[in-house]
């Protein structure tokens, strides 16, 4: 029997409520491999594994989404779009969009319903986080042509639609090159950088960005306007007498009162992703 070749899990591999609204949680272990080795399962197109951090709920207008993908090598994704803004950001391995090949650090954002592609994933595999500014938009879909792909034939709830009048730019071709495409950028972390997933006048736009700390440096106790994540990426951190390292991540709802953080001795990378513009104020474009 085929294996399913997707495994997705909106649970978490650790959740615990450290205040009222403030979640430390984590990314399921096992890295670029999946936590039980599922990259290597004999699969026809290959399988992967996919965790989902949500920000919102379901009474909220959307919600943000942020999948952490791990994928095996070689495996290829053709031509597609998404009809909400949409980050992929490399966390390990490398990657192929389109003509660019992303390391770890990388990062390409596209405006929504643009196709773009394909992927092609490293010869080691390949990590991503995925990140859709609206998750209810997010399945977008694939041109007909593609409805017998190896890699789609077993993944259910795939959408094959028609090219819109812009992306039949597409027809007949297999790459769209990422340089000079309207509504696409190449960009990659960097010491306080941010990123809108959003037109930059939209207040309901995503926001990312990428935050440093010092060895012993402090975030004073504060709250967020909305939904809010800070995701560590290297070092550590401490709040509330835990420790939080690579792959832990603090969920917060809005309002909620977040405890003093303390970057450890290492100092601490951080990835914040805000729902919206009202989630801080440093993580409002000026």
């Amino acid at each position: 029997m085929l294996q399913k070749r997707t495994i997705t899990t909106d649970r978490p591999f650790r959740s615990k409520e450290l205040s009222p609204g403030v979640f430390f949680e984590s990314f399921y272990p096992g890295g670029i491999n999946g936590p039980n080795g599922e990259l290597h399962l004999p699969t026809p197109g290959g399988q992967s594994w996919t965790d989902l951090l949500l920000l919102g709920t379901k009474e909220d207008a959307f919600q943000l989404m942020l999948p952490d993908i791990r994928m095996p090598s070689n495996q290829y994704w053709p031509l597609h779009w998404h009809d909400c803004w949409t980050a992929v950001l490399v966390v390990e391995g490398e990657c192929c969009i389109g003509d660019w090949w992303m390391k770890p650090g990388d990062i390409f954002i596209t405006e929504p319903s643009i196709e773009y592609g394909p992927l092609l994933i490293g010869p080691k595999g390949c990590r991503l986080f995925e990140i859709f500014a609206q998750a209810h938009l997010s399945p977008g879909g694939y041109a007909p042509e593609y409805h017998d792909h190896p890699t789609l034939r077993l993944s259910p709830g795939r959408l094959f639609l028609e090219r819109s009048e812009l992306n039949k730019r597409n027809d007949g071709r297999q790459v769209l090159p990422c340089n000079g495409v309207d509504g696409i950028t190449k960009t990659r972390l960097a010491p306080g950088a941010i990123w809108n997933l959003g037109q930059a006048d939209d207040a309901n736009r995503g926001v990312m960005k990428d935050t440093r700390l010092t060895p012993g440096e402090r975030i004073d106790a504060q709250s967020y306007g909305d939904w809010h994540a800070l995701l560590v990426m290297d070092g550590s951190l401490t709040i509330g007498g835990e420790v939080l390292v690579r792959d832990d991540y603090l969920r917060i709802r809005p309002n909620a009162l977040v405890g003093e953080i303390e970057a450890g001795q290492d100092g601490v990378q951080l990835l914040e992703v805000a729902r919206t513009t009202r989630s801080l104020v440093p993580l409002t474009m000026a």
